[in-house]
């Protein structure tokens, strides 16, 4: 093999690795852009949760704050001497 033919073929691996660099380097970018995607909608997922949790908690206060109301309502009215009378004793 000649010298020039030694260079033709170390151009043409270089030229070949070249190729698979740059189709490697779009495979990587084409992942990393799925990942972004990806997580992206795992944010999306985090909020909704930590909405619906939010909007369970205040439904379960609001709930027993109605509860009490209920109890409180439920209950008769003390009179003014039954209060003094509870107190005397």
């Amino acid at each position: 093999m000649s010298g020039v033919e030694r260079l033709a073929a170390l151009e043409q691996r270089l030229t070949d690795h070249e190729a698979r660099c740059e189709e490697r380097l779009g495979e990587i970018k084409a992942s990393a852009s799925h990942t972004l995607k990806a997580v992206e909608g795992l944010k999306n997922r985090f909020w909704a949760i930590a909405i619906s949790l939010l909007a369970w908690a205040m439904a379960q206060v609001w709930s027993g704050s109605q509860a009490r109301v209920s109890r409180l309502e439920a209950r008769p009215i003390a009179t003014v001497q039954e209060v003094a009378d509870v107190r005397s004793h």
